[in-house]
């Protein structure tokens, strides 16, 4: 299967028309209609799109049709011994004095950098995106 039918099998799973989709991720609707029906071969920029928009869908899904679109994979821990617990011995930090009056100052950092989006994850799997519209 290529990465069009790949799409278009999102794109029916999800039961959206190739100008919902375009809306969806953020593209125009003539790059939706030209790698439809493969004129054009999807960019980098347009796959991250996707990935983007659809998070629980696996890139190794998308790019090469490895894995499956469910359960959502996020690469984070690879081996199993990272992700067992330790438990690890918490301090007081009450009983240590206050030398610094500045404990309860808040700093903010002036910064260009605008959110693009963020990334809810929930325990049970699911999770969701919001997208920043300016």
């Amino acid at each position: 299967m290529s990465i069009v039918n790949r799409i278009k099998q999102l794109m029916h799973d999800s039961e959206l028309s190739a100008a919902a989709f375009s809306d969806i991720i953020g593209v125009q609707r003539s790059s939706i209609s030209h790698i439809l029906s493969e004129r054009n071969k999807p960019s980098l920029d347009f796959i991250l799109k996707i990935l983007h928009a659809y998070p629980s869908v696996s890139s190794e899904w998308l790019l090469k049709g490895i894995d499956s679109k469910s359960p959502p994979t996020f690469g984070i821990i690879q081996d199993k011994k990272a992700a067992t617990p330790r438990e690890t011995e918490i301090t007081d930090t009450n009983s240590e004095t206050k030398s610094t009056p500045q404990a309860n100052t808040i700093h903010r950092e002036t910064s260009n950098k605008v959110v693009e989006h963020i990334i809810v994850c929930y325990k049970d799997g699911t999770s969701i995106t919001y997208l920043n519209k300016n």
